[in-house]
C-alpha cells in the first residue's frame, strides 16, 4: 500500500480493525436493549420478577440484583467498548472517528503509544500531549496486518512509537 499525497481527502491506512464497529456500537446497543428490556420487565411486571426468580429469590431481591447487574454491565461496556475509536492515517495526520464525529491530529501531537496484546486482539492506545476532542487517551483495536504495514511503511513513526 502506498502513502497518499497530502492533498488526498482519504487516508491511506485504516489502522483499526473492522471489529471496532461491532465492539463499539453493535454489541453494546444489543446488550443494553436485551438486558434493559429484561430489567424493565422484572421491575415493572407484577409477576415477572417472581416468574424469573423461580422461587429461588424474592421478587424484591431479584429487582435489586437486576438493577445492579444492569449498572455494572453498562459501566463495563463503557470502560471496555464505548471508548474505542476508529483510526486512519496518512502521510501527515492520523484521523480519529467515533462513527459520528471525526477529528484530524498531526503526528507531533502524539506523546506515546502503548500496545496491549490479549488472546485474540491487540489494542493500541495513543496518548496525546494535550487533551483533544476524544480525550488524552485514544484506544483502538488494531488490525494486525494493516497496523504492521503502516509501521513498516513509516519507520520514523515506528521508532518514535516504541511500545511499552
Amino acid at each position: 500500500m502506498t502513502m497518499s499525497n497530502t492533498n488526498s481527502p482519504i487516508p491511506a491506512y485504516q489502522l483499526s480493525s473492522n471489529f471496532t464497529f461491532l465492539f463499539k456500537l453493535a454489541f453494546p446497543v444489543s446488550w443494553i436493549a436485551f438486558f434493559g428490556t429484561l430489567t424493565l420487565y422484572i421491575l415493572f411486571s407484577e409477576d415477572g420478577a417472581y416468574l424469573i426468580a423461580g422461587g429461588m429469590f424474592t421478587p424484591s431481591g431479584l429487582r435489586i440484583s437486576a438493577v445492579i447487574f444492569m449498572l455494572i454491565g453498562i459501566a463495563t461496556l463503557y470502560y471496555f467498548f464505548f471508548r474505542l475509536q476508529r483510526i486512519d492515517a496518512d502521510a501527515e495526520y492520523f484521523y480519529v472517528t467515533n462513527y459520528f464525529k471525526s477529528r484530524r491530529y498531526p503526528y507531533h501531537d502524539i506523546e506515546k503509544v502503548k500496545e496491549h496484546r490479549y488472546l485474540i486482539f491487540k489494542t493500541v492506545s495513543i496518548y496525546l500531549k494535550e487533551s483533544g476532542y476524544f480525550g488524552k487517551r485514544i484506544p483502538f483495536i488494531a488490525s494486525k496486518r494493516r497496523y504492521a504495514e503502516f509501521l513498516k511503511a513509516r519507520p520514523d513513526l515506528a521508532a518514535a512509537w516504541k511500545t511499552e
